[in-house]
């Protein structure tokens, strides 16, 4: 009996290590920033000589219902010119962004990661989210497109939301975020209002988001 409750307490002590130290792995990891570098677009010399109007391809899109492809790179290059002229006319003290990046890919059936880059201190933070569009076809033909905030699940049960550093997070801790992501919201508000209303909606238009690209089509 003696021998048991010995054993039964190595266990609890063990069981208990664990957790801090899973906790503590869990805070080292979410204070250590994205590799951005694979991103690109994101390093000056990988960007574009002139970057892409994208707001006037996605403008073309929706007014003509015209398919376009849009590179990881273009998208990139596009913010890292025109974010901070928007940051400093709206929300400047509010974000104190150092860059806003995109990340594509096929994960989880087509994803994109819109990662925040802040300089706090002189120590480089990164907080992500994940996006991804489900699209479905109804009884009548027509379709329906659901906006997710996940990039897959966890244990199959345990929505990932985004990044904290380079610890990934469950749906729910992007509430800490969410500020940060609705004054993104709205420096490109007219651009996520082209998408929703006049492709998604009124257009039938699919968004797909590929391995460093994402692709807006139509029905034939």
């Amino acid at each position: 009996m003696e021998h048991r409750g010995k054993a039964l307490k190595r266990l609890f002590i063990l069981i208990a290590f664990l957790m801090v130290a899973g906790l503590g792995m869990g805070v080292y990891l979410s204070f250590q920033p994205q590799d951005l570098t694979t991103i690109s677009g994101y390093s000056p010399d990988d960007r574009s000589a002139r970057a892409t109007d994208v707001p006037a391809m996605i403008r073309l899109a929706a007014k003509n219902r015209q398919p376009i492809v849009l590179s990881e790179k273009q998208v990139n290059s596009w913010l890292a010119e025109n974010l901070k002229v928007r940051q400093e006319g709206n929300f400047a003290k509010e974000t104190e962004l150092k860059g806003l990046w995109i990340r594509f890919d096929e994960a989880e059936g087509g994803r994109a990661e819109f990662i925040i880059e802040r300089k706090v201190r002189n120590i480089i933070h990164t907080s992500s989210m994940f996006l991804r569009f489900q699209r479905r076809k109804k009884e009548d033909d027509s379709f329906t497109t659901t906006v997710r905030k996940d990039g897959g699940n966890f244990l199959s049960t345990i929505l990932i939301g985004g990044r904290f550093g380079k610890l990934k997070i469950p749906q729910g801790f992007l509430l800490f975020t969410q500020d940060a992501y609705a004054n993104l919201g709205a420096l490109f508000e007219e651009e996520f209002q082209m998408i929703e209303q006049n492709i998604i909606k009124e257009g039938a238009g699919r968004i797909v988001f590929e391995e460093k690209k994402m692709r807006i089509d139509f029905p034939d």
